[in-house]
């Protein structure tokens, strides 16, 4: 049985919401606190007892979503499926959790404040991208010697440059719309071709 939240967890949480939406329609610059507050049915003492600023509250929106997709993603390494099988079902994944939780359009706003503001930046990938349950794929698929003897990190980081090479910053900067269908799989095809000609082993 889920344990009910009490009144503050309650509005922490419905000012996170209400955030969310805001800086996905405003933008960072653009977002308005007053608005948070309306939509998030709180006085702005209230927001601000919980938040002490519109940069923390926006670092806390993200982490709290990457916090939610790192408690409900993992990857389970099965010595059944071939290595291409398994890498492809984790692209989809992946889509899924760019496309459906983030969202391109809270990617854009990201994008833009990282820019604005590098040092904030630096915080907020770290809190992104520490923890990704791909890095323990691929260590368990090393173990398995299905993968080269290779640092999992560096394989991370040469994974997450080809997908958002492909899926990401195409969209982000509206040079591209979100792939469907027959030029998805081709595009995920690519990307697991290109990290197995890197790191994969016969099997």
């Amino acid at each position: 049985m889920q344990k009910k939240l009490t009144r503050s967890q309650q509005k922490h949480l419905d000012i996170i919401n209400a955030a969310k939406e805001e800086f996905i329609e405003f933008g960072f610059l653009a977002a308005n606190m007053d608005r948070i507050t309306s939509s998030a049915e709180v006085s702005k003492r209230t927001l601000y007892r919980h938040f002490e600023s519109k940069e923390v509250l926006f670092e806390s929106v993200l982490t709290i979503i990457n916090d939610s997709v790192n408690e409900s993603i993992s990857y389970h390494f099965d010595p059944n499926k071939s290595t291409e099988e398994q890498l492809t079902e984790i692209a989809y994944k992946e889509i899924d959790v760019l496309y459906k939780t983030y969202g391109i359009a809270l990617a854009r706003t990201i994008v833009m404040e990282f820019l604005r503001q590098p040092e904030m930046a630096k915080t907020l990938i770290q809190n992104i991208y520490s923890i990704r349950a791909i890095t323990q794929w691929f260590r368990s698929a090393i173990e398995a010697k299905r993968l080269k003897d290779a640092d999992p990190k560096l394989m991370t980081d040469v994974y997450v440059s080809l997908f958002q090479g492909l899926f990401f910053w195409p969209q982000v900067m509206h040079l591209d719309l979100e792939p469907h269908g027959e030029e998805l799989s081709q595009k995920i095809e690519t990307l697991t071709t290109i990290f197995l000609q890197s790191y994969g082993v016969a099997e």
